[in-house]
């Protein structure tokens, strides 16, 4: 029987299989436990595992090797978040989102802010994280209100950012902000490298989400924050676009995640339906509980060919804007779907700590409002329909 993820793995490099083994042996176990532990008791995940997982230099997964990094295709970096969302979404979530930040920074990161920030970034001391969306904007990210001020040595940043991944504890951001001259004109977006430091022109506030305290997810106001001149990652006007231009690859990304957390649960629900009789026999002998079970799997499958479908456009340089949003639409809902069945499917006793099943719905429902909700996922696939499907 080949192995769920066959198809992917057959596509990586040597070196790139033992990384996904090596996330599997290093997620399996201590780490396991661990996070679960965290959920059962409504905390975040502990931060030990960011350093651990930064000691072994995974954070600098697709950083250049010049820099340090190992150079990694992007189903590689899918492979290695599928690995720990197997255990837990949130956490794969916000480690591979930082990685991401290190990503960025050594691809297409000036001299300067190479200088300033990869170092600490790849040895975990400095977290980034982006931030776009605000308390009042969301997904609209052509209505934010942020700005950013034109001073001697830099900019003055004021306003206010939301949902921030690792919001608490993170060092730096990316930001998104409107560029205004002295006299408040201006209003054209442009993007920065913002570090916070202890700077008291900065204010966290923890959005708490009971049952996914380890995105750790935060507000953060500015009041006149001071970002160095060497901070500008896009010009005013280009900034948009350019941040706009990875979300496909991301939404894909949060896809494949979902696969692998739905993939554990069902694992998990048959191991469970095999060992555990009611009325003479093992619950996965009882014809309608097995049904429910074989439409998760069939579910599953089709939400895994969709993923690997986007994930090989992404892959080989293409831009599938319907297919990203089509898989990660079909793959939240199948996740949220079919982890809700799994837990109904065992009973009461799926809904304790005793099984990883509430952990994991809990954690892949804040799938549905990263890089697009549905509604706005199925409006982009709207507005391609004309062009995707021809004869």
């Amino acid at each position: 029987m080949l192995d769920f993820y066959h198809q992917y793995d057959e596509l990586l490099s040597e070196e790139e299989r033992r990384h996904v083994e090596a996330t599997r042996e290093f997620c399996t176990g201590v780490f396991a436990e661990s996070v679960l532990a965290s959920h059962v008791a409504g905390e975040a995940f502990p931060a030990k595992w960011i350093a651990a997982w930064a000691a072994t230099g995974w954070l600098g997964l697709q950083a250049k090797p010049a820099h340090g990094g190992f150079g990694a295709s992007y189903l590689c970096k899918i492979r290695v978040a599928q690995e720990m969302a197997r255990h837990s979404f949130a956490t794969a979530f916000c480690l591979n989102h930082h990685q991401g930040g290190v990503t960025r920074l050594s691809q297409t990161g000036t001299p300067a802010q190479i200088e300033q920030l990869l170092t600490p970034a790849l040895r975990g001391e400095l977290l980034l994280t982006t931030a776009m969306s605000e308390p009042g904007g969301g997904s609209d990210v052509a209505a934010l209100t942020t700005t950013a001020t034109p001073i001697a040595g830099g900019w003055s940043l004021n306003g206010t950012k939301a949902w921030l991944t690792n919001g608490m504890m993170v060092g730096g951001l990316i930001v998104l902000a409107r560029v205004q001259d002295a006299g408040g004109g201006g209003g054209d977006i442009a993007s920065f490298y913002v570090p916070l430091g202890e700077a008291a022109t900065v204010r966290r506030q923890e959005i708490v989400v009971p049952g996914a305290r380890s995105f750790r997810l935060a507000e953060i106001a500015f009041a006149d924050h001071f970002v160095p001149e060497w901070g500008l990652i896009a010009s005013p006007g280009t900034a948009l676009k350019a941040s706009m231009a990875s979300v496909n690859a991301a939404r894909v990304h949060v896809a494949a995640m979902c696969v692998a957390t739905l993939h554990a649960a069902l694992c998990e629900a048959v191991a469970y339906c095999e060992d555990r009789h009611a009325f003479g026999k093992p619950l996965v002998a009882h014809q309608g509980l097995r049904w429910e079970l074989a439409e998760v799997s069939v579910r599953l499958e089709a939400a895994n060919a969709l993923v690997f479908r986007a994930a090989e456009q992404v892959q080989i340089g293409g831009n599938p804007v319907g297919l990203a949003a089509q898989a990660k639409k079909f793959a939240v809902d199948a996740a949220i779907w079919g982890i809700d069945q799994c837990v109904r499917i065992i009973g009461a006793t799926g809904a304790s700590a005793a099984h990883r099943l509430n952990m994991h719905l809990a954690e892949v429902r804040m799938a549905a409002y990263a890089d697009g909700t549905n509604e706005m996922l199925l409006d982009r696939i709207g507005r391609g329909l004309p062009s995707d499907y021809r004869d």
